[in-house]
């Protein structure tokens, strides 16, 4: 089970932040009345300002990643703001919290959004949205729907900029080797472990896996699947769709050669791509494509391709939910009006057809700008990238604070599946009664 994250104290979160949304209510205002931020943010004049922006989980890696999404975007109408990344290889949130050295702007995904809601490091956006006479009208309505999902009252507490899409990467070289049919558009779940049965070998001493789909939770939420009751104070695991998201992760824990004797169950991005002994494997589209640059530069390239990403038999044509990628105002921020600047600029539909051509897929319902994705970077040329848009987007559970708080004692219930071979209503039940137990405590 994961360690807890150690908690700053609610009053030096307090004196650091001053304006702050409280750590146990992550729904209430960030400011008074719920009004949002009250700076005009035509006040702007283009006076020298260095925007510091921090990338939680959120594939902005280096000064480039930088430069593709914000910089290129602002430099010719506000040449004057410079954008400054500080990489999350460098500090924390509760480092930064404690020193007081909170930068202007956050990026970050709405799956690690309530990590920001914790720690009071949002503001309200609506009055920046009603001054600047942003419509949401052109934006893909499942990325409006999350945006809205972390507030009870109204608030915007983050722009979103960017839908990371799920799919189905896959080692065309493995495929060949054992002489097995390539992976195809809308499979379900079930023909896709099969698949893996046929290339998970052992072979001159190389142990071959056929699939790693990753956390328990990439399955459950493609079901939309709540972790949480309404209330967010108890825990929903001994459901029949739960149920059937760990009895497709049985099936596949059960095929020989999955579950390596050192414990080993899941593998990850780097197993696929640097070791390359990892057959098919389910992934974000800004996540595998701010890395598909680095295994160029190591030379050991490979033959790969992408489909859909699978099904369950009774949602056929629905992918996972979106995970949106959104840009958060920090509360004590001294350039909330260079802040607003950029993130006007970045949702624009100059901005986002540039960064759709790079590396992270446009939140705008375009389905002609979606046809250009990662097309400047030449990584998808003769790929089956088109394909993986198709799928609709599974409805977004109600967000809670504590879910991914309790998502390490799903991670546990699946490690007891693959290396105890404990039945699915066991570890399920095991799991609700520790989440429950958990929220019990920390509420």
């Amino acid at each position: 089970m994961m360690k807890r994250k150690k908690t700053i104290p609610l009053l030096a979160t307090m004196s650091v932040l001053g304006t702050f949304v409280l750590a146990g209510c992550g729904n209430e205002a960030a400011t008074s009345e719920g009004k949002g931020d009250t700076v005009n943010p035509d006040a702007y004049n283009n006076e020298p300002t260095t925007l510091t922006i921090y990338s939680y989980n959120a594939s902005v890696l280096n000064e480039a990643d930088l430069e593709e999404l914000v910089t290129r975007a602002i430099k010719a109408k506000y040449p004057n703001i410079t954008p400054q990344l500080i990489p999350q290889s460098a500090t924390t949130l509760d480092k930064m919290v404690a020193s007081g050295e909170v930068p202007d702007m956050i990026l970050s995904t709405s799956y690690w959004y309530y990590d920001l809601l914790e720690r009071g490091l949002v503001s309200d956006l609506n009055s920046f949205i009603k001054n600047e006479k942003i419509s949401f009208s052109k934006f893909e309505p499942e990325a409006i729907d999350v945006m809205k999902s972390f507030s009870d009252k109204g608030e915007t507490f983050g722009m979103p900029y960017s839908i990371m899409y799920n799919m189905l990467i896959y080692n065309k070289d493995i495929f060949d080797k054992f002489a097995v049919p390539y992976p195809k558009d809308g499979m379900t779940w079930e023909e896709t472990i099969e698949l893996a049965k046929r290339v998970t070998r052992l072979d001159q001493g190389v142990q071959y896996v056929g699939l790693d789909i990753g956390p328990p939770t990439r399955l459950t939420r493609q079901l939309g699947l709540p972790a949480l009751d309404e209330k967010g104070e108890k825990a929903v695991f001994q459901t029949e769709g739960y149920k059937k998201a760990y009895s497709l992760l049985e099936k596949l824990y059960s095929i020989p050669g999955i579950v390596e004797p050192n414990k080993r169950y899941e593998y990850g991005i780097d197993f696929f791509l640097k070791d390359q002994k990892l057959a098919m494997y389910q992934f974000n589209t800004a996540a595998i494509t701010a890395r598909l640059p680095q295994l160029k530069q190591t030379g050991k390239d490979f033959n790969w391709d992408v489909v859909s990403l699978p099904t369950f038999e009774d949602k056929k044509g629905y992918s996972r939910e979106p995970e949106v990628q959104m840009a958060a105002v920090t509360p004590n921020s001294k350039n909330k009006k260079a802040a607003y600047a950029v993130i006007k600029t970045m949702i624009s539909e100059e901005a986002q057809r540039a960064m759709n051509r790079g590396s992270k897929a446009t939140v705008l319902a375009d389905p002609a700008m979606k046809k250009e994705y990662a097309l400047d970077t030449k990584l998808y040329e003769g790929k089956n990238i088109q394909n993986v848009f198709v799928p609709k987007l599974t409805k977004v559970p109600r967000q809670h604070k504590y879910d991914i708080k309790v998502y390490p004692f799903l991670n546990e219930a699946a490690k007891k599946i693959a290396y105890e071979k404990k039945d699915v209503n066991t570890v399920l039940r095991e799991a609700e009664e520790k989440a429950d137990k958990w929220i019990q405590e920390n509420k």
